[in-house]
């Protein structure tokens, strides 16, 4: 009776939604009792599920090499190292090495890939991490940087699929990129990367952090 009178004091639309909202709980209570999971019922039940956020207990590392050059007078490269979400939208920059004096910046936009993904990022979000996240230029050597879940604002993401993107621009040289897809969960894994010309070696571990 009491639902016979909603709809005929209502509209139909704010009663059809009613009976949907009570429909869900009800369907959500049921699929519970019976021992599924609430993010299973949700989805059973029709309802979005949020994504878990990226574990704090664990962290993906990227080692990389930059390459020996031979010859006289040679330009240390340009170097990017940062992580896509599955929309192939910049989430974080974690190393950014350039020059940015005199003429440094000038070259900056040869990392094509970063450049045109930090456009993007500063017509929404502003700010220059170019100015807040670049270091000099490096010598040949081994680096390597770890990644802590968080985007560019410092928020956790979420767990899913990413892309690693490694890309080193050197001045009368070559450009290169290596990108990787990974999926972040909660599950351990490490992959070594094919290298080039300007980045010789390369791997990715997802792994537990060390506890302090």
């Amino acid at each position: 009776m009491l639902n016979g009178l909603c709809c005929r004091n209502r509209d139909n639309d704010n009663c059809m939604k009613e009976h949907q909202q009570i429909s869900r709980r009800t369907l959500l209570s049921a699929l519970s009792a019976v021992g599924i999971g609430l993010p299973a019922a949700r989805l059973l039940a029709g309802e979005p599920v949020r994504a878990s956020q990226f574990d704090p207990k664990f962290e993906l590392l990227i080692s990389y090499t930059i390459a020996t050059q031979q010859g006289f007078r040679t330009h240390r490269p340009y170097v990017a190292v940062w992580l896509e979400d599955k929309d192939g939208k910049s989430v974080r920059t974690l190393n950014l090495y350039v020059q940015t004096g005199r003429r440094g910046p000038r070259w900056i936009p040869d990392l094509r890939r970063w450049f045109r993904r930090e456009e993007d990022r500063k017509k929404v979000a502003g700010g220059d991490l170019v100015a807040t996240v670049s270091a000099p230029t490096r010598d040949a050597g081994k680096y390597s940087v770890a990644w802590d879940g968080k985007n560019d604002k410092g928020e956790l993401v979420a767990q899913g699929d990413y892309t690693v993107c490694i890309e080193a621009a050197r001045e009368h040289g070559t450009y290169q990129l290596i990108t990787q897809p990974v999926k972040i969960g909660t599950k351990v894994f490490k992959q070594i990367l094919t290298g080039n010309v300007e980045i010789s070696e390369a791997q990715i571990e997802f792994r537990k952090r060390a506890k302090a």
